[in-house]
């Protein structure tokens, strides 16, 4: 197994790319936050594709003296909740919640918060993935296989294009981040919650690969290599989600992931063009960052060093992060009637984005550029950028992203947008 992206219970790394507080990305600082488990973001598994049928209903044994298959009093959910004493760290109580019947069968169990599991339960019922028909449905586009350097890695199993799906899939298992509970209670938690799921799919969280093999903290070993995070109700938790946990890293990835919240949906999409047979790849770190601390990064928080083409290139490849930086700040100078912003700054901004593997996060260069070309009255290429800048928000950020209805009201009326003619007018 490769080294993978090590987050410790005490250090939870809150990125760009976690979907607690979505934010567009800079070649500013990403920062981090103190929370709780010591967790992996590259998760892999040791075996091939794991397949979690729906579960018969000889899976739903009784557990704790309970039979979910007779009147439930504890409705939504399965079993009646395990809870922790009342925490004053977090004015609250920690209990385990788990629904066998979720998405048809597949089950989850959540480690969090009375409240917090409310905000599920509601979710649950307003919501069911039961009406999401691409979510825990397999997509056939990928396949894992042994890479020389990095472990197990998923692999594209067709062409993929920009934008195409490769997974779609719900957690098994989702824990409030804390660094409250002392090691040994929470493990014994988060083996209920295990425990309580149905059996193919508590069989396929203990088949994922542990960080430490430590069998007296077993559950938390696999916690610590195969977790994203995920937000539920603003409050960060821990998600395992057995399919994307293959995927491994890269500065310039052909691929990103997001959080469908309202479907509590992991999703991964690709940023462009994956020839068959090659690797999938999303970014563990901001790729705007400097190499310097793009490395430091990776290496404190996850235990490794990038040797990924850009990462290869050293210090000289942060000259195209400072030409970015230059470009998005004079195209962004609508005061300054000395600016010198123009359509050919927008298309060289959105040149370096592709030249440096940046696709995924070109949503701000293609906003940029619908603007400038509204500002000198194209509306051709205002509508062109401003349908990209939809398009690739709606990758990054999702269907849901706040900006989205403003750039929409754009693309129906450019010339009715304040920046029209904006630069002729002066």
């Amino acid at each position: 197994m490769a080294r993978k992206l090590l987050w410790i219970w005490r250090h939870i790394v809150a990125l760009s790319l976690s979907l607690c507080v979505p934010r567009v990305f800079t070649t500013s600082v990403v920062e981090r936050t103190e929370a709780a488990y010591e967790i992996a973001l590259e998760r892999l598994l040791q075996s091939s594709e794991l397949e979690l049928d729906l579960h018969t209903e000889d899976d739903d044994a009784t557990l704790d003296g309970l039979d979910v298959k007779g009147e439930n009093s504890f409705s939504p959910w399965s079993y009646e909740p395990i809870c922790t004493e009342h925490l004053a760290r977090i004015q609250s109580k920690l209990c385990v919640y788990t629904d066998t019947k979720f998405s048809n069968g597949r089950g989850i169990s959540i480690f969090t918060t009375p409240q917090h599991a409310e905000t599920v339960a509601s979710l649950v019922v307003s919501h069911p993935v039961d009406y999401e028909p691409s979510i825990n449905v397999p997509t056939h586009a990928w396949y894992t296989e042994t890479t020389p350097s990095k472990g197990i890695g998923m692999f594209a199993s067709h062409a993929l294009n920009p934008g195409d799906l490769t997974t779609s899939y719900t957690p098994v298992l989702l824990a409030y981040k804390e660094n409250v509970l002392p090691k040994n209670e929470r493990e014994s938690f988060l083996h209920h919650a295990v425990s309580r799921l149905p059996a193919r799919t508590g069989a396929a969280y203990r088949a994922l690969a542990t960080m430490f093999h430590d069998k007296a903290f077993f559950m938390q070993d696999v916690a610590t290599a195969n977790s994203f995070e995920m937000c539920i109700g603003g409050t960060a938790h821990l998600a395992v989600i057995p399919e994307p946990s293959r995927i491994n890293h890269d500065c310039a990835p052909n691929a990103i992931f997001g959080f469908n919240s309202t479907a509590l949906a992991h999703t991964v999409r690709a940023t462009r063009a994956i020839a068959k047979d090659d690797e999938i790849t999303i970014a563990y770190t901001n790729p705007l960052d400097g190499f310097a601390k793009r490395q430091k990064y990776l290496s404190d928080s996850f235990g490794f060093e990038c040797t990924c083409p850009r990462c290869r290139r050293g210090e000289a490849g942060d000259a195209a992060l400072a030409e970015i930086t230059a470009l998005q700040r004079s195209l962004s100078r609508w005061s300054d009637p000395t600016s010198t912003a123009s359509t050919k700054q927008a298309e060289r901004l959105i040149q370096i984005h592709r030249e440096e593997g940046l696709n995924g996060y070109l949503d701000p260069a293609y906003c940029l550029a619908a603007l400038v070309y509204n500002s000198v009255g194209s509306e051709r290429g205002a509508k062109r950028y401003t349908k990209l800048c939809i398009e690739a928000i709606e990758l990054r950020l999702g269907p849901g992203a706040e900006d989205l209805p403003k750039w929409r009201e754009m693309l129906e009326d450019v010339k009715g947008h304040w920046s029209w003619m904006r630069r002729k007018r002066g």
